[in-house]
């Protein structure tokens, strides 16, 4: 049965997907001309100086620099069990500089210098994800690829840096990086959605995709509004809110339609699917105060997903007014939506990144893909 409220075909342009707040490797805070003829030390030293030099090139490709940050980590874990006594000979002060600032910040620990890298390495890899074109399967197995890697390097960098000395630098604290884990988490799942979307996977998959989507959104919008977190911009929680916002009202306008179509035709359904509608026109209501901070492909996509929600609901209680009769049920008797019985996306195990060349993009999405069908 065909109703007239049913979505036209033509998609909309995917939202875009937040990156992560760059680090710029900076020359050494002290001088190395001894350390350079230190043959424990020589290849670290001229490893860096090539990330250096590629950084400070404005026309730097992104995937030089991933494939030279790989590179370094590798020296880093390398040279690790002889680094002491190497750096007891020579003073080696490493410098980073955050992003939209001047200063730079120093240290002089091998494991903290790692996690920086890593966080640097994620960075690539988020900021790769977010320039993918994810109008093509192709473009959205990318992104999620990379942001299933920028989840596993903030992961391995929480682990294993020295955390009193990194997070002299911004955004380094064991919190805010597991709420940056959240956050890629959640926009990998949301390439997943845009999988079984585009490939026409059945209505109940989308409609739980979407409703965990909403789960997982919602879960890194807590982690970063936790009251820690000082250094996080506040458009990022407002994107994450609106956004959770945005695929739970998707996902209560699927299951409306699932229950008009799997109706009996004599409005069996129509009550609980208006309630579903209403519930989802609510939830992107509660997100008018974090639209004003989200950003503008964001809000231009809750708002045309209101005028659906809004046209679906129009249509479905005028057909409940003057055919069924039907009783709609209140917002508190309805059960929550299910999300999906497994998890879809994961960190990607570092071991993994380091070994891969910048162009080898082996997707963790294809054996997940094939979960969903």
């Amino acid at each position: 049965m065909q109703f007239p409220f049913r979505r036209a075909p033509a998609s909309p342009a995917p939202m875009t997907m937040l990156s992560l707040p760059s680090k710029t490797p900076q020359g050494f805070a002290e001088d190395t001309s001894a350390a350079e003829g230190d043959g424990d030390l020589r290849e670290l030293l001229h490893c860096r100086s090539r990330l250096v030099q590629t950084y400070s090139d404005k026309k730097g490709a992104a995937a030089t620099r991933g494939d030279l940050l790989r590179a370094y980590v590798r020296e880093l874990d390398a040279i690790a069990p002889r680094f002491d006594e190497a750096a007891g000979r020579h003073r080696l002060c490493f410098a980073w500089r955050d992003a939209g600032t001047i200063r730079r910040r120093t240290h002089t620990t091998l494991s903290a210098e790692r996690a920086v890298a890593l966080f640097a390495l994620a960075t690539e890899q988020a900021r790769a994800a977010a320039e993918e074109d994810r109008r093509e399967a192709d473009g959205i197995r990318r992104a999620c690829a990379a942001l299933c890697d920028a989840a596993g390097l903030l992961r391995a960098a929480s682990e294993g840096g020295d955390h009193a000395a990194s997070c002299q630098l911004r955004h380094m604290s064991g919190a805010c990086m597991a709420a940056f884990e959240a956050l890629m988490l959640a926009q990998a799942l949301e390439c997943y959605f845009e999988l079984v979307v585009a490939g026409g996977k059945p209505a109940a998959l989308c409609c739980k995709m979407a409703q965990q989507v909403s789960l997982d959104y919602d879960r890194a919008h807590r982690s970063m509004t936790a009251h820690e977190q000082h250094q996080i911009d506040k458009s990022w929680p407002a994107n994450a809110q609106a956004k959770a916002a945005y695929f739970r009202g998707e996902a209560c306008l699927r299951s409306a339609r699932l229950l008009r179509e799997n109706g009996d035709g004599a409005g069996g359904g129509v009550g609980e699917a208006i309630a579903r509608l209403r519930q989802g026109l609510a939830s992107l209501e509660g997100a008018k105060g974090a639209l004003g901070r989200a950003a503008a492909p964001v809000r231009d996509a809750v708002k045309r997903l209101r005028k659906e929600v809004e046209a679906d609901l129009a249509a479905a209680e005028q057909d409940n007014c003057r055919i069924y009769y039907a009783r709609v049920p209140t917002a508190a008797a309805l059960a929550e939506l299910p999300g999906l019985p497994q998890q879809l996306v994961r960190p990607t195990a570092v071991e993994k990144i380091l070994e891969r060349g910048a162009l080898d993009k082996a997707p963790p999405a294809a054996a997940a893909e094939e979960k969903t069908s």
